[in-house]
């Protein structure tokens, strides 16, 4: 049997209110996230979560690091990460150990005393403290992750490559010829583009067909819509009618057969 995780006992069914940032629906669906893949890394899996908001030109997987425990996007637009920098909780790899557990521990902690954030405010704030602590260490992009720093074993990050893994900040700027790509090597070798810094449903799809990255065939996208609506109507209704007999009394069960 597959290990699955019901919607229904992280959060109440999603809304359109849902996709605008800040909400409370928002909030709530994006916290969620993190109990989703607490859930995942108890079963011993590694996770790579990645945002719908984000239009993938390859694979990822084979451009992760995978000698620390997290990898994960940056809003800071640098291959530097600053105390004070924002991770970008909308694409990132992290692995299934003691550590990484205890970091999504402490971030659903802070959830319940701090309402009306989001899951990456909470995330960064518990990753930042950790650092400023000596609990996690940043690792730049060359340098070799330790594997005992103090007698322990630290919680150990890398942000990926901004150019290569683009934010909607970067990618915006990099589109617009407002800044040019840094002559690395690797400016011409886009994994994935995500649309953050963009709010709302249409203005996402609408940067991502403008260039070039919309993948998706409207029409039938459109058509399983409706079909996928329509199963969800029936299955609604369905459940009432399930609730509405079961809430029923013995006596009014009878009924019809004493009527008879």
């Amino acid at each position: 049997m597959i290990p699955s995780v019901p919607g229904s006992s992280v959060h109440s069914s999603s809304s359109p209110n849902a996709a605008n940032y800040g909400s409370a629906e928002f909030n709530t669906i994006s916290i969620a996230k993190i109990t989703a893949i607490r859930k995942v890394l108890e079963l011993g899996y590694n996770v790579l979560f990645s945002d719908v908001d984000i239009a993938w030109n390859k694979n990822p997987v084979p451009f992760l690091p995978t000698d620390v425990d997290l990898v994960i996007q940056s809003n800071s637009g640098s291959n530097l990460f600053e105390i004070g920098s924002e991770a970008n909780t909308g694409f990132y790899f992290l692995k299934s150990n003691s550590r990484s557990t205890t970091l999504l521990n402490e971030t659903l902690h802070r959830t319940r005393g701090g309402p009306g954030l989001d899951d990456q405010i909470h995330f960064g704030n518990v990753l930042r403290e950790w650092r400023v602590s000596g609990k996690a260490m940043f690792i730049m992009e060359g340098q070799t992750a330790p594997w005992v720093y103090n007698n322990d074993r630290p919680f150990t990050f890398r942000v990926l490559h901004p150019y290569r893994f683009q934010t909607g900040q970067v990618a915006q700027a990099l589109f617009g010829k407002q800044v040019e790509s840094p002559y690395d090597g690797k400016e011409q070798d886009i994994i994935l583009v995500h649309a953050n810094y963009m709010i709302g449903h249409t203005s996402k799809v609408n940067f991502f067909k403008s260039h070039g990255l919309w993948n998706v065939n409207d029409a039938k996208f459109k058509r399983n819509l409706r079909l996928w609506n329509l199963k969800k109507k029936t299955h609604a209704e369905k459940k009432n009618q399930r609730q509405n007999i079961s809430s029923q009394s013995p006596l009014q069960q009878l009924e019809p057969v004493c009527m008879v």
